[in-house]
């Protein structure tokens, strides 16, 4: 049995006055009267038993008492907990992002979520259950099993994935694991709206079990790492949406954990936004920074960033052929056209794409030189590229070129013979192309805008930061010079492996992670989703209709109102009965 409405238990007070009342209330002294009026009265209480006999002398007392706590019952709003599925399938959808870690009344919102999944299975034992994790990408943990010991198993097994919870989808696949008949989906979450519910299917009901209260939330919005000349400077934003001012305590740590920089202790205002800089950090390749308030949402209280993380500007020659442009577009970078005058004006860091050896040859790292001064030598050849990391996401097929130009003598061969490469690599990583795109089919297949992709991600990735995931988010990187990636935790814990044309999955817990190959070392961050930086809290609802209409209602108890007011009403009549036959209590 649940309440609707627990707060009424205060009513208690009045039968408990009523109670004291008649155990201080004034005693009447016993005394024999000798008259023959009482003599059959008297045998009565004689021959009964004391209980009977206390029984009848206070009757009236006890009745008034059973009215006055079913009243109290009644005020608290009982209900019989259950699922009112007739259908015979009960599909649980539970919402496992990080917001389910917000705090409801001194326990976390997802632990209070399963011992109400786990009433719900006991509850309808001898049906079929199905459970959806609600995640990134929902998936099916069990599916039309009648086992309810393996249903409670799974939902107390279940954890956390983090991500940001699609719903609509979620519920779209309980329309599909239905089939077509009626079911009961009953959603696990802290707040659904109407943008969250698939188009209507009928025999379907809906039953939201939403978070009722809404937790004091202090968050940090936003976490980077910036080179500077002196070292490194981290920068973090921090929101406070609690209703009341904030004292904050900010600390910083390098992937090993230990203390970096200076500690901050600030105080912010309700609904107000702080920023908060750290400046002369070591150059560590990955930082987590920690904050020490009191709110009721732990999970957004620590974010990690890595350095260097992210792809580069690239900056292209305005005179280089229209597909290359085309190319480098078709990469997803962020390039910018420059005039070969304004060369001397690139910045450093950023990675160029020219058709100028000059520029070329002034430029250390991070160059990439289509054709070269001079005359190239007509000698059509088919030249097939090497197993270096450059190609490692292109299809190995032969590239046909119509001339090549001269190579250059300290450079390596990467695609042709060192006596007439197609392309050269540099020691400091600038790469030259010695044919122009008119001068062979290249350009034409799917392989060149992927040997450009894999020559931007590698001269970003060269800043020891592979970049920032959300988790579970799946990702392609550039092959390590042996191939693939291992992954293993900021601890040096193996997690998984990767091949040298296979994506890089990110684990679903945040944290700073490393992924590793020989001697060779990238940092990614695992970090919140920008939905999962906010709680929230809803109603719970029913939603959907059967076949035979629409229906509505509580989620969580079915009613019994009725049968206690009847059961009240009884208790009255039986009161005027006992005081019109015996009088008032004695």
């Amino acid at each position: 049995m649940g309440f609707g409405s627990i707060g009424m238990i205060w009513t208690l007070a009045v039968p408990a006055i009523v109670l004291l009342y008649y155990f201080f209330r004034k005693k009447y002294e016993e005394r024999t009267v000798p008259s023959i009026l009482f003599w059959e009265q008297s045998r009565k209480h004689t021959e009964s038993s004391p209980l009977i006999s206390h029984l009848n002398r206070n009757a009236l007392f006890y009745l008034q008492m059973a009215a006055l706590l079913l009243f109290v019952l009644l005020l608290m709003k009982p209900g019989i907990a259950g699922s009112g599925n007739n259908s015979g399938h009960l599909i649980i959808v539970a919402d496992t992002s990080a917001t389910m870690l917000a705090d409801e009344d001194g326990e976390p919102l997802i632990e209070r979520q399963k011992t109400k999944m786990e009433s719900l299975i006991r509850d309808n034992e001898g049906a079929r259950f199905t459970i959806i994790r609600a995640s990134g990408s929902p998936d099916v943990l069990l599916q039309g099993s009648e086992q309810a010991d393996q249903a409670i198993g799974i939902v107390r097994s279940m954890g956390l994935t983090y991500a940001h919870q699609d719903l609509n989808a979620a519920m779209a696949l309980a329309g599909t694991v239905a089939g077509g008949e009626k079911a009961d989906v009953h959603v696990f979450t802290d707040a659904a709206g109407p943008e969250d519910f698939p188009p209507a299917m009928p025999g379907l009901v809906y039953r939201i079990h939403a978070a009722s209260t809404l937790p004091e939330n202090v968050s940090i919005e936003q976490f980077g790492i910036a080179r500077m000349e002196d070292g490194q400077s981290a920068i973090a934003v921090v929101t406070n949406d609690s209703p009341t001012d904030k004292k904050i305590v900010l600390s910083l740590e390098d992937g090993q954990g230990n203390p970096v920089g200076k500690v901050h202790e600030l105080t912010i205002a309700e609904g107000e936004s702080e920023r908060i800089v750290f400046d002369g950090l070591p150059a560590v390749p990955g930082l987590k920074l920690t904050m020490e308030t009191d709110d009721g949402y732990p999970a957004d209280n620590i974010v990690h960033a890595v350095s260097g993380g992210g792809e580069l500007q690239v900056y292209a020659d305005a005179g280089l052929h229209e597909l290359v442009h085309k190319a480098l577009l078709a990469t997803g970078a962020d390039v910018t056209a420059y005039g070969r005058d304004e060369a001397e004006q690139l910045p450093e860091e950023a990675i160029v794409v020219t058709g100028s050896e000059k520029t070329f040859q002034e430029r250390r790292g991070r160059t990439i030189l289509f054709g070269r001064e001079g005359q190239p030598e007509e000698n059509p050849v088919f030249i097939t590229p090497s197993e270096v990391p450059l190609f490692g996401f292109a299809p190995g097929e032969d590239i046909y070129v119509s001339g090549l130009y001269p190579p250059f003598p300290d450079m390596e061969a990467v695609a042709g013979p060192q006596s007439s490469p197609l392309i050269q690599r540099a020691s400091d990583g600038r790469i030259a192309v010695l044919a122009d795109p008119s001068m062979t089919d290249w350009p034409l297949r799917p392989s060149f805008p992927l040997f450009l992709w894999s020559a931007i991600d590698g001269y970003s990735r060269e800043q020891a930061g592979a970049g920032t995931f959300l988790p579970g988010e799946r990702r392609s990187v550039t092959p390590s010079l042996e191939g693939g990636w291992q992954l293993y935790t900021s601890d040096g814990e193996y997690l998984a492996e990767f091949g040298p044309a296979e994506a890089v999955a990110a684990p679903d817990q945040p944290g700073l992670y490393v992924l590793r190959a020989g001697k060779e070392e990238r940092y990614l961050a695992v970090i919140l989703p920008e939905e999962e930086r906010t709680v929230k809290a809803g109603l719970s609802y029913t939603a959907g209709e059967r076949e035979s209409g629409g229906t509505s209602g509580s989620a969580d108890n079915q009613p019994i109102v009725v049968p206690l007011v009847l059961l009240i009403l009884l208790l009255i009549l039986a009161e005027w009965e006992v005081q019109r036959r015996h009088g008032l209590s004695y």
